[in-house]
């Protein structure tokens, strides 16, 4: 090699030889960082996927071991310890039981249920007060297809057209602010005042429709909204006396009863008024049961007369829900008899329809003094796969021949004496809240029983 090569070469190892030199250090930095990296990933793997497997084991345990039975009411909790690949996790689970806010499928053509309220709602004897009633439209069915048409409210037989305060109608979208609607057309028939928003709407007697209803938005509802409508009366009451409120909402001729009373003084007795009829709901027990087990429920229906007069009931007719049978020979209360039985199909679904009437009501009827709660219970079985609310719905009719104001507006005697429960007498099959630990990592998870299976609702890491 040349004298010259040669010095090229060297200083080729040199320039090599320094720049190697910075380089091995970070190199080495970035080599321990790597490995020290890998071996947290590995760490938080492996306490994911023991995490994961400990959620799968209460899955399992659901599924094929009746874990469910460790659970009764609400809240009710097990700390459920395991082993996953020899890793030690815990697992927290809550049976969870919250207010249904699914759809629900109702056995009538009602999808709207309208509540009231008024303040005040206790007033003196001889006083002119100024009331503030605000109604409560909520959708719960989940058929959406028809909107609303039109409010009626049928004012206590105390208060006048003339006692409506003049600008005082407001509506209230779901998540909106109030806004002014107008006011009502005014009405007397039979000596009882009634307004009707919108004052655009006609009722069609011949086809037992309207129009110039209300339009969009405050029309249309989804599953689960909510809207609101306010407005003030001014004027008083006669004394000593409740004075309950009605509501008519078209199409449906869907009816409240008789809301937002105003007691007046001191009534006595204190809850029953003229032309209240009765109310009615329904309770179960128990209220929880467990996915995949037959259980024994206890249906009663409350029955309480909030008339002045007595009244006879001629019928209570009931739909259980999908997948409950009636209980041979179980009836108690009002009657022993069994209910005349026919499974229907009710919006998609199979549901039993008992009807108690004629000769299953001692004498035909049953007379309800004023002020007295009476009661129908009878035993069902039910076996439920899925996690779930499902509603009874009962209906009691008392014999007692609609006002005139009633039927000038297209409500019949039947709707108006029908006393619907709505969705009462709830039973359900719950849901679960799971927490998975493993070292630093958390799983929460929340799980319905599926047939067959789980429905993993909710999954969180921590």
């Amino acid at each position: 090699m040349k004298k010259r090569e040669a010095g090229q070469a060297l200083l080729l190892v040199l320039i090599v030889l320094a720049i190697g030199s910075l380089m091995i250090i970070p190199l080495l930095e970035q080599a321990f960082t790597v490995g020290r990296f890998r071996q947290i990933t590995n760490e938080d793997t492996k306490e994911y996927y023991t995490a994961v497997g400990a959620q799968e084991y209460v899955f399992w345990k659901f599924l094929y071991d009746s874990f469910g039975e460790n659970f009764v009411n609400d809240g009710d909790n097990v700390t459920l310890p395991c082993n996953v690949c020899d890793t030690p996790v815990t697992v927290f689970v809550v049976m969870k039981s919250s207010e249904y806010m699914g759809a629900v499928a109702f056995a009538t053509q009602h999808v709207i249920r309208p509540t009231k309220t008024v303040s005040p709602d206790t007033v003196a004897n001889d006083t002119i007060n100024t009331h503030t009633y605000t109604i409560k439209l909520e959708q719960l069915s989940a058929n959406t297809t028809q909107g609303l048409d039109a409010i009626y409210d049928i004012l206590p037989k105390g208060f006048s057209e003339d006692d409506y305060v003049e600008g005082s109608s407001y509506i209230k979208e779901w998540t909106g602010d109030w806004e002014s609607i107008g006011d009502p057309t005014k009405e007397t028939v039979a000596g009882q005042a009634r307004l009707l928003w919108p004052n655009t709407y006609v009722w069609d007697q011949g086809s037992d429709n309207g129009s110039g209803g209300f339009t969009a938005p405050f029309s249309d509802f989804q599953l689960r909204e909510t809207k609101y409508l306010k407005f003030q009366v001014h004027g008083d009451l006669p004394k000593n006396t409740l004075h309950g409120n009605w509501i008519v909402l078209k199409p449906w001729d869907t009816l409240s009863g008789p809301v937002a009373p105003i007691m007046a003084g001191t009534p006595d007795p204190p809850n029953v008024m003229e032309g209240g009829l009765c109310t009615a709901y329904v309770t179960a027990n128990p209220e929880i049961i467990q996915p995949g087990v037959e259980t024994d429920i206890e249906f009663t229906v409350h029955i309480t007369n909030i008339d002045v007069e007595t009244l006879s009931i001629d019928r209570v007719y009931y739909w259980l829900p999908p997948d409950f049978t009636y209980t041979e020979n179980s009836t108690s209360g009002i009657t022993t008899s069994d209910p005349v039985q026919t499974l229907q199909q009710v919006t998609g679904q199979e549901r039993w329809f008992l009807d108690w009437t004629g000769s299953e009501l001692p004498g035909g009827s049953i007379s309800v003094a004023s002020a007295e709660t009476v009661t129908l219970t009878f035993w069902s079985k039910a076996s439920k796969d899925s996690s779930g609310v499902y509603f009874s719905e009962a209906f009691v009719v008392p014999d007692k021949p609609s006002p005139t104001i009633f039927r000038t507006i297209g409500v019949d005697e039947e709707e108006y004496t029908t006393n619907y429960t709505w969705n009462t007498g709830a039973v359900e099959v719950p849901s679960y809240d799971s927490q998975s630990n493993s070292g630093d990592t958390s799983i929460y998870s929340n799980i319905g029983i599926i047939p067959g299976g789980m429905n993993i609702m909710s999954w969180h890491i921590e």
